[in-house]
């Protein structure tokens, strides 16, 4: 499909030499002969070119120039005159106009200009899709809750089924909400984030549903919402656990219908979208509140999916420092440090309450900060260096008052509780992990009661 085409001239003889030049090359076109009509497509339709008269009836096509990046940023603007002067030409290319054309001249230029200005779209795209695909923004991990996440994700991704992703503020539910549109047939469509914890209440429907010139005081522009914006895509709402009652239900409708309208607006808009949601909070207690509706929550967590807090996987840490030096060190073009064993150690100890989010952070910070060549104990921040593993780690420091034999019994049992931790309580897949047999299992942890299958 060709990308469309907004031109902005109101001479009728030029724009009617111009419009048939344009759609005998294929392109699908709209025309508009002032300011106004103008700033109404833009507000209707997204363009992927718009070709500008600098002189209109009702107002400086500059101006109008400066509307369209406001409107659309991803549209690019060829500007055209009859009144040419450097003045103007420098002007344009200021604010951002990708070209400038005096007229006359003959519709060749133009349709050449537009298909090299299209093909540079096309490959900056393209590089942008093979960046994000090359990028290092992968959810990165090895332990078995990983794998299982990783492998239902996969599974889930093709389907249009609304997933919930649960999981504390730092885990990656955003780049779990990426990975599912990536692999999904949507994955040409938009990805739409909605942050509905960062929007005022007030604000909050406007910015979902959309609304109308002079719905309310302020709106003087038709202005599409995130639901409209995600049509073809996925739309993702983290912090969904924010959402009011009252908005809840109106989400609700729009899910099952399928169907918006606008804050003001008087017809309905069709709306085709695969929502995913996040919270980092507990959504049973959210329900058992009265802050989530049951019917909203039903509806949203078809698939439920839970990212493991960092504490838990303690043996992906090390992997994940080693994955964002060899990030950073190309964003900030240095060379990448190395973790000695004994900092990797302290490393992985450390339970992150800020989970991944704050061990990025953290390998930013001595990435940057440290001398030399290697990244060693000394250099890891104070609350890192004097960690003490916490309770049930296989790296709980044992008293020096046990004999080695008793220290040797605990540590094992610690061992094996993380291992059975990591395998869901499923003391079969544990077991087999482990290489020892399920009643011997049981036999090392005392023969208790232990949750699993």
């Amino acid at each position: 499909m060709e990308p469309r085409i907004l031109l902005v001239e109101d001479d009728p003889l030029y724009a009617g030499m111009l419009f048939e030049a344009l759609t005998q090359a294929g392109y699908k076109v709209e025309h508009a002969d002032t300011v106004a009509s103008a700033v109404a497509c833009l507000e209707l339709e997204s363009f992927a070119v718009a070709i500008l008269d600098v002189r209109l009836p009702d107002g400086d096509g500059l101006d109008l120039l400066r509307t369209l990046l406001e409107l659309q940023p991803g549209c690019s603007a060829l500007v055209m005159t009859g009144h040419a002067s450097v003045e103007s030409a420098v002007d344009a290319m200021k604010i951002g106009a990708a070209d400038y054309l005096p007229k006359p001249f003959p519709t060749e230029v133009i349709l050449l200009k537009l298909k090299r200005l299209l093909r540079a779209r096309r490959l900056e795209e393209e590089l942008e899709g093979l960046r994000a695909r090359a990028s290092d923004t992968r959810f990165v991990g090895q332990s078995p809750r990983v794998r299982r996440l990783l492998s239902t994700v996969r599974s889930v991704a093709p389907k249009n089924a609304n997933v919930l992703i649960q999981g504390e503020s730092g885990t990656g539910k955003e780049l779990i909400a990426e990975m599912l549109h990536r692999l999904s047939p949507r994955a040409e469509g938009p990805f739409v984030r909605v942050n509905c914890g960062a929007i005022p209440e007030s604000l909050l429907e406007s910015e979902l549903f959309g609304h109308e010139r002079g719905a309310f005081t302020g709106a003087d522009r038709r202005r599409r919402g995130m639901l409209e914006q995600a049509h073809g895509g996925t739309l993702f709402l983290d912090e969904v656990g924010e959402i009011p009652p009252a908005m809840q239900v109106k989400l609700l409708r729009a899910l099952q219908e399928r169907r918006i309208r606008r804050i003001g607006g008087e017809s309905e808009i069709e709306v085709d979208f695969r929502l995913v949601a996040a919270t980092n909070r507990d959504v049973e207690d959210l329900v058992r509140g009265g802050e989530m509706r049951e019917d909203f929550y039903f509806r949203i967590a078809v698939i439920p999916l839970e990212v493991p807090p960092l504490r838990d996987r303690p043996g992906d840490i090390p992997l994940l420092a080693q994955h964002f030096v060899a990030r950073l060190s190309r964003i900030h073009g240095t060379e990448p440090v190395r973790l000695s064993p004994e900092a990797l150690d302290l490393l992985a100890e450390y339970p992150w309450p800020g989970n991944v989010r704050e061990l990025e952070n953290v390998i930013e910070r001595l990435q940057v900060l440290t001398p030399g060549d290697t990244i060693t104990p000394r250099h890891l921040p104070p609350e890192v260096r004097r960690v003490r593993p916490a309770t049930g780690t296989v790296y709980e420091v044992v008293s020096t008052r046990l004999t080695l034999r008793e220290a040797v019994h605990r540590f094992e049992r610690r061992f094996i509780e993380q291992v059975l931790a990591e395998e869901g309580g499923n003391r079969t897949a544990a077991a087999a992990r482990l290489g020892i047999s399920r009643k011997n299992l049981w036999e090392k942890l005392g023969g208790g009661s232990v949750t699993g299958r």
